[in-house]
Order: structure tokens, then sequence, then C-alpha cells
């Protein structure tokens, strides 16, 4: 009788921490299982018709998870405008014709894009990030273009209202222009330095403005700026309007072929190889579902 009471005695202290493990395990199997996706989507619409024909139609959509230290984002969509006026003709005699009309409008803007960022954080202020992009914007020169990054960053504010965090890394870019330009290469190597700060301005509005940084290594004359601005105001608890200016600069914009004149105007039949605009803007109005 005294051997199982010593025997239930010496095995008691080693049934706590068994116990122990086993509700942490449950625990973490729990956060895991309630660690979900997260889903918006977003749709922009401009339709005008009479004298002149607009059509703009944007779609776009993201995800996110978050689970222990590390936070996945996917993000794709794009934006197309066709843009025309009406041509009258007349048919008949000067005292009796008819009148018919016709537009045929033309893309005048498009852009696509698809995106995917993974970031990491060792601690409240210490992250690792790396990522990849696709876009195409040929009214911007390049029929594509591939972006690596990968980098560290540092987490500045993080609260209930305000966040601030700044990203450092290098960057490896494929890029495949409209109009082929023989003083630049298509695959360079770079240094991307981003800033993105969000911010709850009342219960119902939210501020975000990111800015990016990126340097061509191979080419110091080729510096690139990309400004997003949004506000977003919520309809309800999954609706939301959300109005974004998109500045886009790159100081050695993609080449473009412009038909040679002569002094006074006469076409040569000829074209010349000149660079584009070097600032892009871009206004969207757009209704976000979040679920």
């Amino acid at each position: 009788m005294k051997s199982w009471i010593v025997l239930a005695l010496a095995a008691a202290p080693t049934a706590a921490p068994v116990a122990s493990l086993q509700e942490e395990v449950q625990e973490e199997l729990q956060e895991e299982a309630e660690t979900i996706w997260s889903y918006n989507a977003e749709l922009s619409l401009l339709f005008t018709s009479g004298n002149s024909t607009v059509r703009t139609f944007g779609l776009g959509g993201g995800a996110r998870r978050e689970w222990g230290g590390g936070e996945l984002s996917l993000s794709a969509g794009g934006l197309r405008t066709e843009s025309g006026t009406t041509r009258r003709v007349a048919v008949g005699t000067p005292d009796n014709f008819t009148v018919a009309s016709d537009s045929d409008p033309e893309p005048t803007a498009e852009n696509y894009f698809a995106r995917g960022e993974f970031e990491r954080s060792f601690s409240d202020h210490v992250h690792l990030t790396a990522g990849a992009g696709w876009e195409r914007n040929t009214f911007a020169g390049y029929e594509s273009k591939l972006s690596l990054v990968g980098g560290i960053g540092n987490t500045w504010i993080d609260d209930e209202r305000t966040r601030l965090k700044s990203d450092y890394g290098v960057t490896l870019t494929s890029q495949n222009d409209v109009v082929d330009d023989p003083g630049k290469s298509s695959t360079f190597g770079g240094i991307r330095v981003s800033t993105n700060f969000r911010r709850q301005l009342t219960e119902t509005a939210n501020l975000e403005s990111t800015l990016t940084l990126d340097e061509n290594l191979t080419d110091a004359a080729d510096l690139r700026a990309d400004l997003a601005n949004s506000l977003a105001v919520d309809i309800n608890s999954s609706l939301a309007v959300k109005t974004g200016l998109r500045l886009a600069w790159d100081n050695a914009p993609a080449l473009t072929r412009a038909p040679l004149e002569e002094p006074g105007g006469t076409p040569t039949g000829e074209t010349v190889l000149v660079p584009r605009h070097k600032l892009d803007s871009t206004l969207t109005i757009a209704l976000v579902a979040s679920f």
C-alpha cells in the first residue's frame, strides 16, 4: 500500500507540465483555426455620351492574412478608359438630307497590375519584407514590368488610430517597353525606399498614403517615385466610398515615336524617338466592399 502512495506522489509533479503543454498546443491550434482571410473588392465606373463618349471601367481586389508575426497581402486590378467625339455626316442634297452620327471611342488610358507582399516581424519595430509585382501600362510606355523586392523595415507608430512604417530594400526589375530604347537595359537592379502612413480620421473615415522611391543602379538618372493617396469613408460595416489620387513620376521615362515635320509644318514622313511625359496622375472614385 505504501508503495502505491509513493508512486502516486512521484507521478504527480510530471502530470502538470504535460497538461500545461497540451493546453499550449490546443491554444495554438485554436488560434490557427481562428486565423482567416480578409478580402476587399473595388469597382469604379464612368460613362458619358452625346457630343462625346467616355467610358471608364475599373476593377480591383485584395486579400490579406495575418498570423503570428507574419502578414501576407495580395492585390490585383485594372483600369481602362476609352474616349472619342461624335462624328456627324449629312447625306442627301442641301435642301433634303438626313443626318447620321457615329462614335468610335479609342483607349486613352489602360493600366493592369498584380502584387504580392510578405512581411515577418522580429520585434515591435523591425520586420523583414519580400514581394513581387507585375504591371502593364502601354500609355506610360511599357508592355510589362516585373519587379522583385526584398529588405527590412521599421514600424515607427502602431496603435488603434495611426500606423507609420518604412521599408528599405533591393529590387530586380525586368521591363518590356512599347518602343525599345537602345540606351537602356531591360533588366536592372535598384534600391527602393518606401513609407506607408495610415490614419483613422473619424469613426468612418480613413486616410492612407504611400510614397515609394526606386533608384536604378545601372542608370543614376532613372529615379522613379510613386505617391498613392486614398480617403475611404464608410457607408456601413461592409461598404465604403474611396477616393484615390496616384502620382507616378519617372525622371527617365520610356520613349515614343513622334512624326517629324519641317519648320513650316510640312510632314516629312519620318518619325523620331522622344521621351514621354515624366508625370502621370490618376484620380479615381470607387465603391469598396469588405468581407
